[in-house]
């Protein structure tokens, strides 16, 4: 392998990033990285990418395997195993539409100084037969179950097109397959109406939850530079799992919706879709999910859907997927200094209070939604939490 200095030219000039979300283009996968991942060593060709997180002894190693190599994810994933002289047991799981395969595996032939690693493996099939992506993502194994969570994270943040970064990761799909659908019946501006959930959602989110907590405290908890970066992400994978949950939800209440929102706003019925469900959110049930630091204060979407309690994130967090899945671009945005967060809609020409989310075009100014205090129209918030420096957004690709 090249040496570091031209490692990270390599890196610079062939990868991009979102955020933490590092892309490779010519293979054209991603991973949603937790923070502090650096890039060790890379071969020229970019099919072995070798990262060491620089506040965890946590490694990864990418391995990309031609597609005509083997038959299968699984035969990609054994073979990458085998080499490494890996006692490890496996299972397949769809996602995707395809095939692939996870591991949980340990190995004394990763760490340089020859000790005993632990981890989890997948391997997926790369669209447009650009080849098979294994992944592996270990630690020593003195230290496995404390990892655990961090290593689990990156697996599941793979992502390989453009729809994955809107559905729930590998790892998750895997634990919690789809069930059966789940009747719920919403009432919004008036109207009752009947959508569906998957019965496994609100258990699924939750686990997401769990994990990315985990994941996020060991920033905030040492105080780290990268925390804020962390709590955003924690955000985003929250927001990316919860995409393809509320899909019909989302279906069901454009349709049911939209002749009455280009009544209210012919001219702009986005805005008047986007003001109905404010208005809807502002009326649900305060209630903080927790009031301790060692559990995520925030309910699942899918729980907030059929009743659970919700407060300032987890209503933001909804209404931004809902929009984005009806064809609105939304964030959320989110501040430690008011300890609040908004959501964001994207309406030009709508008057009324904006935050800026800067982007490679110069940035958009996004109307902001208060979703705790009722009657509040879009474009209004507290003139104690005006300051824009305050805000961070979370988005998604």
């Amino acid at each position: 392998m090249k040496k570091l200095s031209i490692i990270f030219l390599l890196y610079l000039i062939t990868f991009s990033a979102f955020s933490e979300i590092i892309t490779s283009e010519k293979f054209s996968y991603s991973i949603d990285f937790p923070e502090g991942y650096e890039i060790l060593d890379m071969e020229k060709d970019e099919t072995t990418v070798i990262f060491k997180n620089k506040y965890l002894q946590a490694h990864a190693l990418i391995r990309v395997w031609p597609e005509s190599k083997f038959k299968s994810a699984d035969e990609a994933l054994k073979n990458t195993l085998s080499r490494l002289k890996a006692k490890a047991d496996y299972s397949e799981a769809i996602w995707r539409r395809q095939k692939c395969s996870i591991a949980s595996f340990e190995s004394s032939l990763l760490l340089q100084d020859g000790s005993e690693a632990q981890g989890w493996g997948a391997c997926i099939p790369l669209p447009q037969k650009k080849g098979y992506l294994s992944i592996l993502s270990y630690s020593p194994k003195t230290v496995f179950e404390d990892l655990g969570q961090v290593l689990v994270s990156l697996i599941d943040s793979v992502l390989i097109d453009a729809g994955s970064f809107r559905e729930p990761g590998l790892i998750t799909s895997a634990f919690y397959p789809r069930k059966a659908p789940k009747a719920i019946k919403l009432t919004i501006s008036g109207k009752s109406i009947p959508t569906q959930i998957d019965s496994i959602d609100a258990e699924a989110s939750q686990f997401v939850i769990d994990r990315e907590f985990a994941v996020f405290s060991f920033y905030a908890a040492n105080n780290l530079p990268e925390m804020y970066d962390a709590w955003v992400r924690f955000y985003r994978l929250l927001a990316r799992d919860s995409m393809e949950r509320v899909k019909k939800v989302s279906f069901d209440i454009y349709t049911a919706l939209r002749e009455d929102c280009e009544k209210k706003d012919a001219q702009n019925p986005e805005a008047a879709l986007a003001q109905t469900l404010l208005y809807w959110a502002q009326d649900f049930h305060y209630e903080r999910k927790s009031s301790t630091y060692d559990k995520a204060d925030i309910e699942s979407i899918p729980a907030i859907l059929e009743g659970g309690s919700s407060d300032c994130d987890g209503r933001s967090l909804l209404l931004m997927c809902i929009l984005k899945n009806c064809s609105l671009e939304s964030c959320m945005f989110i501040s430690a200094q008011y300890s609040h967060a908004l959501l964001g809609v994207y309406l030009p020409g709508k008057q009324g209070q904006t935050i800026k989310v800067e982007d490679n075009e110069g940035g958009k100014e996004y109307l902001v939604g208060e979703t705790t205090a009722k009657q509040l129209t879009l474009g209004m918030m507290p003139a104690n939490m005006a300051d824009r420096k305050n805000w961070m957004s979370v988005e998604l690709p």
